[in-house]
This record gives structure tokens, sequence and C-alpha cells, in this order.
């Protein structure tokens, strides 16, 4: 009877064991996870993301219809190689625009850089941002400073590309950076990406956008009433809640979901071709987009910072 029982408790070790080695692997992973994610929270940079920012501005009109709209892509590429990419390329679209009545027929570009997924890699995590601007009454032939409409969402996707690479951060999913062109004349270039995204055809997890991130009350002291709109959409209530979970836990930010601008932006082609989005945007009004008073100068690029840190950390957690 004893070598029965004996027999029967072998068994039954080497199943608690091999339990609390699995449990003891999944609590190491999560704790690993946890590291990187930390690490790559503190890595955001105010003074990297308003840098960023005056690049963008100092390129002097950043509208999709005029001449250097190409070069504007072209310069974007390149600042992401330049930070080790080399998946880098241009996405070209064709436009046809009415504009003050003028007819324009031209080509347009989104810039996309990828992080290859070491499991899935035909899976999509998507971060956006658009890089164009317009203007309500000046020429924007002429001069468009866009640093906060959206110079802030692409500095975004270029501080998270640099803390990731300066990390070695290696997503089980494809992630891709895409700076939209073409958005202020008719999220033209995230509609393009959302029918036509590569071969991530039905395979786009999800979608993040940053646009206009940096303003807040001006001079205010109180950086523990910062607060960020998180923008969802109808079949993206559970990644806000994530998200939500994420602010919290690795912010000085308060959020509230507001979602009555959820059409104007470039998360919003997402959600209509059936893809989960979300949409980061400043909760106070910015007096100054589409003016020429929007220069860095009259950004809180801290603030900047902290909303950037979500969309870092939710790529990172879903990764």
């Amino acid at each position: 009877m004893k070598s029965i029982k004996v027999l029967f408790l072998i068994p039954a070790l080497f199943l608690m064991i091999f339990s609390l080695s699995q449990c003891t692997k999944e609590e190491s992973e999560k704790a690993r996870k946890e590291a990187l994610m930390l690490s790559m929270v503190n890595d955001i940079n105010a003074d990297s993301l308003e840098a960023d920012v005056i690049w963008l501005q100092n390129m002097g009109t950043r509208f999709a219809l005029a001449d250097n709209h190409r070069s504007v892509a072209v310069n974007i590429k390149n600042r992401f190689a330049g930070l080790g990419y080399t998946d880098v390329s241009l996405d070209s679209f064709l436009v046809t625009k009415t504009y003050r009545n003028i007819n324009y027929e031209q080509w347009q570009y989104n810039v996309i850089t990828l992080i290859r997924g070491t499991k899935y890699p035909d899976s999509l995590c998507i971060l956006g941002g658009h890089y164009d601007n317009n203007l309500v009454a000046d020429d924007p032939f002429k001069a468009v400073p866009g640093a906060n409409d959206n110079a802030s969402g692409i500095a975004a996707m270029m501080e998270i590309a640099r803390v990731m690479k300066k990390n070695n951060f290696s997503p089980e999913s494809t992630i891709m950076f895409a700076a939209f062109g073409a958005e202020e004349i008719g999220l033209l270039g995230s509609l393009h990406l959302a029918a036509e995204p590569y071969e991530f055809s039905q395979k786009i997890r999800f979608m993040l956008n940053n646009d206009m991130i940096a303003y807040e009350t001006p001079n205010d002291p109180n950086a523990t009433a910062w607060c960020v709109n998180i923008i969802d959409y109808d079949n993206s209530h559970s990644l806000r809640n994530d998200a939500e979970t994420i602010c919290t836990k690795f912010t000085n930010l308060i959020y509230i979901n507001d979602n009555k601008y959820y059409k104007n932006s470039d998360s919003y082609p997402f959600f209509r071709y059936g893809y989960k989005a979300l949409f980061f945007f400043s909760e106070q009004s910015d007096p100054n987009i589409h003016t020429l008073n929007d220069i860095a100068e009259n950004y809180q690029f801290g603030y900047c910072s902290e909303i950037v840190k979500i969309s870092c950390a939710l790529l990172a957690d879903k990764n």
C-alpha cells in the first residue's frame, strides 16, 4: 500500500513543482515587462519633444498643397532613419482637391516607420499623427508653424521611437509609426492607410492617435490639475480603459472622456474601417490653432511629455 501511495504522490509533486515554476516564470516576465515600461516612460523627455516641435515649425510651411510638401515628408523620413530605423518609407497617394477656387492634383505622402514584431510580425499596432497644417486667415502657402497642430503629435512618435531604440524594445507585434499627410484637407492620409494597410490587411490590432497634445493653461503652477482627453469609439471602450489605467499608473495626469471631436482626426478613418482606435487630445481648447501663433513658445512640453507616456506604455503593455 505504501508503494502505491508513493506512486500517486510523485506525479502530484512534479505537478506542484511545475506549477510553481510556471508561476515564477510568469511573475518574472511580468516584472521584466513592468521594468522595461517604466524605463521607457522615464526616458520620455520634454526638451527632446520641444526640440522636435521647433524643428518641424522651422520648416516654414507644412501646408499639404504647398510646393514643399514632399520635402517635408522626406525630412521626417530622414529623421526616423537618423534614429537608427531602416524600415522607413514614403507611402504615396494621389489627391484631387479644390482649394480657394483652384484645382490641385498632387501626390501626397505618409511617412511609415516599422519595428517588425518578433512573434506576430503580420499583426500591427499603429501610432499615428499628422504633420500638415493650415491657417484660417493668413496664406498657408507662405508660413504655417503648426507647433501644437500637429508637430506635437509627430514629436510624440519621434520621441517614442527614440526611447524604444534606446531600450532595445522588441515588440511581439509589428509597431508602425505613421506620420500622415493631408489631414487638414480631409483626413486623406489616414483614410488611405486605413483602406490599404500594406500587408497588414485585417490584422490591425489597434491605432493610437496623438493630435494637439501640448496646450495647457499657460503658466499653470499646479501640474496635478493637468488633464488629457482620451477619445474612444464604439469598438474601443476596453482599450480606453487600459489607457486610463496606464495614465493613472505612469503619469501625473487626470483624464476625461469627451468624444465631441471623435471625427476630427486620423483615428476616425480606422474606426470607420472597423479597427480599434484611441485619440489623445489636450483637454483645454487652444486659441492658437490655425493661426501664426501656433508656435512652440506658447506650449507646455512637460505636459506634452505626460501624454506621450501613455502611448509609449500602452504600446509596450500590449506587446
